[in-house]
């Protein structure tokens, strides 16, 4: 099939439809220069915001560099409490943690139904105090009344035929053995009549205060042992006490377990300490909390920072190196560690000699993959004394990095101690792009 298409138009209707240029009017002309020129003022004020510190100069020391060695912040193996058969391990080796999660679970049947028992038990003694806080019922209060009532009749005519059977006697028209009846009647009428005045005003008064405090004890008692069993349920569960790395596994699903027994071994990377070996002419120089700089081969693109923590005062006889302790912040990266346990690193102490450094802010390093840098920045303006920002361009300026000084880190390059280096916004900044700045201290 051969699709039919339509015929094009005449040409002197198609060139009528071009409009000519030439015979534009001017008020379009200004039009269009209006629009280009708000296009540039709208570019002007788009400009990218940056925030810029001065360099600092000064003495400070050089460089020492050593190696050191990245060990964890925290190292346990994690035991079972109970003995019992595991019915699953949760994590295996490798797999990071936190503090909280699951790590194996022991089989629970036993121990649910012992707990389940004990809550029972616990509802019975609960609903006996119950009872005997609430003290007697109406009722019963009513019924031991009408009890006593009832002796109390049964006790007057049991008197009154005493009295009667005594002057039976009299006129000796009663036997010795119809009064010993009527007596034991009487006595045994008094008698229940006690009892059951007794009965009532103990259903009156309620319950004893010791009755009371023996309940209440039973009570404890039971909720205490809800108490053990469910912390014996809890303990079927081995939990992580902190944020961290499994490195070894010791048991598998079904095996069984005794209390006490490791199940895993866990350490913590979220914070690493660096130990480092200083000889004894370089240790006087260290103080705690001072900053070190660390140096990663593995790692050439991260500035890493770490803070003097402890300086162990005690030799090594052989080599006479004092072993200090360097804490790092750790960074996780898709929950694998920056650095890891075992790792060596190079770290840059500042005991060597005095020397006229040059520091920025640690925050104005650009790392990239094999080189460091800053953007230094030259303004396109003079100051004014009412103006808060200046608009500039910047340059890129590599830098080989040394010691660190709290927030600062000393660096040689191409930079004078006048300029201005980008301490925040420069991630995504090119060589000569134009940017808006505005200055800190420091």
């Amino acid at each position: 099939m051969i699709a039919l298409r339509p015929a094009p138009p005449p040409l002197g209707r198609f060139n009528a439809a071009i409009p000519n240029r030439r015979a534009q009017s001017p008020l379009m002309v200004s039009l269009l220069m209006a629009c280009c020129l708000c296009s540039v003022t709208a570019a002007q004020d788009e400009l990218p915001p940056v925030t810029a510190a001065r360099i600092r100069v000064g003495q400070s020391n050089s460089s020492y560099q050593l190696l050191g060695t990245v060990t964890p912040s925290r190292k346990t193996t994690i035991g079972c409490a109970l003995a019992g058969r595991v019915r699953e391990l949760t994590l295996k080796r490798g797999a990071r943690l936190e503090a909280g999660d699951s790590i194996a679970q022991l089989q629970t049947e036993v121990v649910k139904i012992e707990l389940e028992a004990a809550k029972a038990q616990l509802r019975l003694v609960q609903h006996q105090l119950a009872e005997l806080e609430t003290g007697s019922r109406d009722e019963d209060i009513a019924e031991a009344k009408a009890r006593m009532e009832a002796a109390a009749a049964i006790a007057l005519r049991s008197s009154s035929q005493l009295q009667r059977i005594e002057r039976l006697i009299e006129s000796r028209a009663a036997s010795a053995d119809e009064v010993d009846v009527a007596i034991a009647e009487a006595d045994s009428s008094k008698k229940l009549l006690l009892a059951e005045t007794i009965a009532h005003q103990r259903l009156v008064a309620g319950p004893r205060a010791e009755q009371v405090a023996q309940a209440q004890a039973s009570v404890d008692l039971q909720r205490e042992q809800v108490r053990l069993l469910e912390d014996r349920l809890q303990k079927h569960t081995v939990i992580a006490p902190f944020d961290g790395y499994i490195t070894a596994e010791y048991t598998e699903a079904g095996a069984w377990i005794t209390a006490g027994a490791p199940v895993i071994d866990l350490i913590e990377l979220d914070t690493v300490q660096v130990e480092v070996a200083v000889p004894a002419a370089q240790i006087v120089s260290l103080k705690p909390g001072q900053s070190i700089r660390i140096e990663c081969s593995e790692r050439p693109q991260e500035l890493l920072l770490g803070t003097l923590e402890r300086i162990v005062p005690s030799a090594d006889t052989r080599a006479r190196t004092f072993p200090i302790l360097i804490r790092v912040e750790n960074r996780i990266d898709d929950d694998i560690p920056i650095l890891m346990s075992g790792m060596v690193v190079k770290i840059h102490l500042p005991v060597g000699p005095q020397l006229e450094s040059t520091f920025v802010p640690t925050d104005a390093i650009v790392l990239e993959q094999v080189q460091q840098s800053v953007y230094v920045v030259d303004f396109n303006d003079q100051p004014t004394a009412s103006q808060n920002t200046r608009t500039g361009t910047v340059r890129r300026v590599p830098v080989r990095l040394g010691i660190a000084d709290g927030g600062s880190i000393s660096v040689t390059g191409q930079l004078q101690p006048d300029e201005l280096v980008v301490t925040r916004g420069n991630e995504g900044l090119t060589p000569g792009q134009t940017v808006e700045v505005t200055v800190v201290d420091g």
